[in-house]
């Protein structure tokens, strides 16, 4: 008896010993993974790479810091959103002054200033950049700086975690921030910290920019902070948390076929009728910034690209495989090529315009935004009522007139706005929700019809019109769309979150 319960305990032994051992591989293997993880550089820093070249820059003339004057209070911004302009120093340079409609803007955001290992901040090239911050305060515009964290002598990741983790350098850093707003009479700080692992993408990153709101909202009340968010979280990051840490959030909505990616495609699709494609529209509603958007969408600024991409591909075919990366294109340069080579062709899955031709030895595709795909992602923008609208960046439409049109129509003074009489009087909560919604009508309003809709636009359910509760216990976890009208014809839809 004696002898089986020895041999009992030696296999329970072993079994510890195993699972000791497979828990101590398991924890060499993931730390191996995450010493290999290749980061993909972003839009942001391989433009800085290709268009960014320092010789190419002019030094600017605008040298005089005494003459920077503060924002115009007085001045009337009359946007209906936020819109968010990017303005790299290699086209401030490039007579960007020239073309830009300040009064279209609600902030002009200064790229970059490179944040280094020891804490400080380099400035872009020129700075600073008098002529373009006098306009823009002068217009009611606010002026921000761009803080990134790649591109410097070490590896953005190992910045990065050195901010997170050293307190000294990080009071060091949020000093700094504070004192070159104070000197240049800026608005506030956008931090675009693209080079970071997936293990450092969570909760230490969202207290470290929880701590820089705070710090700045306590020295320098009134001023902003804001963060350029990733389009698709491959992982580590923590949305909701980084959301609720900042101002507001700039998502990156652009840069969905990169350009080693093996094939040609959309820089920034709005919409797929598959569930394996990535897209714009599923980026916001159903997938990274699902909760913002049903909870606080005010903080959110959908930032498009005014920028393609060129690939040699082998053959014309749509998202063709890739032959060679050929480089970025700008939309002043694409609107008028595309006609060369066929015009625009439209495609209904992306929502998303594209060209080819064939140079006599090898097939060429351009995927790109044109006025139309912008306009499009605008609209979700409204329909969604995000906080705004972003652009990467300007100045790359050089001196034409249709995205500052498509501005003005969408969030200028003579903007339409959505009719809201009956979002003013219908509540629909709670939102999110795990299956029961409430319908609280507090006008009274008669209500002819009340449809849900699912994401692909499906009807999956027609709701009596008197019905002041809806059970969506049995549906799947998602996004939904509740469409309310009334006897005058009024319509107003709602977006659900059933999550449990």
């Amino acid at each position: 008896m004696e002898l089986k319960q020895d041999n009992f305990i030696r296999l329970i032994n072993i079994k510890i010993l195993h699972c000791k051992a497979l828990f101590v591989l398991t924890f060499l293997v993931s730390q191996f993974l995450v010493s290999q993880e290749v980061i993909r550089k972003g839009a942001h820093e391989l433009q800085k790479e290709e268009f960014g070249k320092l010789e190419t820059i002019q030094k600017n003339s605008n040298t005089n810091k005494d003459e920077i004057i503060s924002l115009r209070q007085g001045q009337v911004n009359t946007l209906n959103k936020k819109v968010f302009g990017f303005l790299p120093y290699w086209e401030q340079s490039n007579n960007a002054h020239s073309n830009i409609q300040y009064n279209l803007l609600s902030h002009l955001a200064c790229f970059d200033f490179l944040v280094q290992l020891d804490a400080s901040i380099d400035t872009p090239a020129g700075w600073p950049w008098v002529t373009e911050i006098n306009a823009a305060h002068a217009a009611g515009t606010k002026v921000i700086m761009t803080v990134v964290n790649f591109g410097g002598a070490d590896g953005a990741d190992a910045v990065a975690w050195e901010l997170f983790t050293n307190t000294t350098k990080r009071d060091i850093f949020f000093a700094n921030i504070k004192s070159r707003i104070q000197v240049d009479n800026l608005d506030g700080v956008n931090i675009d910290f693209e080079g970071l692992s997936s293990a450092h993408r969570g909760a230490e990153l969202n207290t470290f920019m929880a701590d820089l709101t705070s710090y700045i909202h306590t020295e320098l009340p009134g001023k902003e902070v804001s963060f350029d968010g990733p389009a698709v979280n491959w992982g580590g990051w923590l949305i909701d948390g980084l959301v609720n840490s900042v101002d507001y959030l700039v998502v990156m909505a652009y840069d969905y076929t990169g350009a080693n990616d093996g094939f040609s495609g959309p820089v920034s699709p709005l919409t797929h009728h598959t569930l394996t494609k990535r897209f714009v529209t599923r980026t916001i509603e159903t997938g990274t910034y699902a909760i913002p958007t049903a909870n606080n969408p005010e903080k959110l600024i959908l930032a498009v690209p005014y920028y393609g991409q060129h690939w040699k591909t082998t053959s014309n075919a749509s998202e063709s495989a890739t032959t060679a990366y050929v480089g970025s294109t700008r939309f002043k340069n694409t609107i008028t090529e595309a006609d060369t080579y066929g015009g625009f062709i439209w495609n209904s899955d992306f929502e998303y315009p594209w060209y080819t031709w064939n140079d006599g030895t090898s097939w060429h595709q351009v995927w790109t935004d044109n006025e139309l795909s912008i306009s499009k992602k605008f609209d979700l923008a409204i329909a969604d009522n995000l906080g705004g609208v972003g652009m990467w960046a300007l100045n790359y439409d050089g001196n034409r007139p249709e995205l500052w049109d498509l501005i003005n129509t969408k969030f200028g003074a003579t903007a339409s706005l959505s009719d809201d009489y009956i979002k003013d009087n219908i509540k629909v909560y709670p939102n999110p929700t795990n299956g029961l919604i409430i319908i609280a009508n507090n006008a009274n309003l008669k209500t002819s019809k009340v449809d849900l809709f699912n994401f692909l636009g499906q009807s999956i359910m027609k709701i009596n019109p008197t019905n002041k509760s809806i059970d969506l216990s049995h549906l799947d976890n998602g996004m939904y769309f509740l469409n309310i009208e009334n006897n005058e014809g009024n319509k107003q839809t709602f977006k659900i979150l059933k999550s449990n």
